[in-house]
């Protein structure tokens, strides 16, 4: 089915004189729309966001996923088009103004080996994230759900659904081995779940039909044109995802490890540098393609100003493309715009055999994976894996188990 408004919108977009001078956007709640598959109803992501004026001036729009507020800075304009690009990552959006109250253009995505572009536009005025007719649930769904992707499929596997509904409100979050998807936020209508997110990397769309005996059927989950994935879930409070601590294995009979690679200078550094003998050293095996990367990251740079004068160094090795020059660039950006204060260095490709890089570890199954090495740089722990801020309650055990584990090793 075709979406009459975003037809409306695009042709208006071809009609409109390119040499116009751009009318002033209105101030307020914004709906925006990103179509991440097929041009259907079914692959449009809606999401919220306000357009404001700083106490200085200057232009801000402040992204809406539940809990989560993502201020976006950067804005520019030229002639009757609009230039938004989204924190941390390399994400934006390049939109023709169409008016006042209504712009559209393409969403462009930058991933770690993907580069492709959505069809997205934006109205103002809209305050409810998923439009349509809104009627009373026919359950409430709060709670913890095995959740099965893919079923039946040779690639199924598992993840865990949270969910916190108050009427027709729905907020939570999937958490998997590698982390979770952060703030989810939508709604329930009738038998019908809906909830998105859209982050500076992930654009995501989550559906599912409740059934009348407390099932969650035909769902899917939408994450851009070549991501898409069918799921099913049981409420299910007991169901538990592996430990975190057994996902990546490190090779048997693994020491002292060493490793080296460029800093965003381009100099050589290697563990066994003198900065680091001696020191507990925490490895971020991580990317600045990665959500759940972007939230320890936030975490440790917390932490650092704490424990590094006891001596505990940490150190961010970056897996991006195999162009160290665009690779820089990216890692700087991630790094400038986190503040993250601790050592960040290129570790190649991401995706190439991981062996050829840190050849102690036997399989890597996740990103971020780190590892926690004691004052003589032997492997102590290894956790696959982030629970960021999204997840309540599993972020604050997150945090206790790795203050935990840094104090022990200090």
């Amino acid at each position: 089915m075709k979406n009459i408004i975003y037809i409306v919108l695009l042709i208006s977009l071809v009609l409109s004189s390119c040499g116009k001078h751009s009318p002033t956007l209105s101030k307020g709640t914004w709906r925006g729309n990103i179509q991440l598959n097929e041009n259907t109803l079914e692959s449009q992501m809606p999401f919220l966001f306000t357009w404001n004026k700083t106490n200085d001036g200057k232009e801000e729009i402040i992204i809406i996923n539940a809990e989560e507020k993502i201020p976006v800075n950067e804005i520019s304009y030229s002639q009757d088009s609009v230039f938004i690009k989204l924190p941390v990552f390399k994400d934006e959006i390049k939109a023709r103004i169409i008016s006042k109250d209504s712009i559209a253009g393409l969403y462009y995505h930058t991933g770690s080996r993907s580069k492709y572009t959505m069809p997205f536009y934006a109205i103002a005025g809209k305050e409810i994230r998923f439009g349509g007719e809104i009627v009373p649930p026919i359950a409430n769904i709060s709670g913890r759900w095995e959740t099965t992707v893919a079923p039946g499929d040779s690639a199924e596997y598992k993840i865990v659904g949270e969910f916190k509904q108050t009427g027709n409100k729905l907020t939570g979050t999937f958490l998997t081995t590698a982390g979770d998807h952060r703030y989810l936020d939508g709604l329930v209508s009738g038998n019908k779940m809906k909830l998105s997110s859209v982050d500076g990397n992930h654009t995501l769309l989550i559906t599912a039909d409740i059934t009348k005996d407390g099932k969650l059927e035909n769902g899917l989950l939408i994450g851009g044109p070549k991501w898409k994935e069918r799921w099913i879930a049981i409420k299910n409070e007991n169901f538990k995802l592996p430990e975190p601590e057994t996902i990546t294995k490190i090779k048997e009979g693994t020491g002292v490890i060493d490793f080296t690679f460029a800093d965003l200078a381009g100099k050589r550094i290697s563990l066994s540098d003198e900065k680091y003998k001696g020191k507990p050293v925490i490895v971020q095996l991580m990317g600045s393609w990665c959500p759940n990367c972007m939230d320890e990251t936030r975490f440790f740079n917390e932490l650092y100003p704490k424990y590094n004068p006891a001596g505990l160094q940490i150190i961010g090795l970056s897996f991006e493309t195999n162009n160290f020059d665009e690779s820089k660039e990216r890692i700087e950006r991630f790094v400038k715009q986190l503040n993250a204060k601790y050592d960040f260095l290129y570790a190649g490709e991401v995706g190439k055999n991981i062996s050829e890089t840190l050849p102690f570890i036997e399989k890597l199954n996740g990103y971020p994976t780190t590892l926690y090495l004691n004052r003589d740089h032997k492997i102590v722990k290894v956790y696959t894996g982030f629970s960021g801020p999204g997840t309540g309650e599993h972020y604050t055990r997150t945090k206790e188990e790795i203050i935990k584990t840094i104090e022990s090793l200090l």
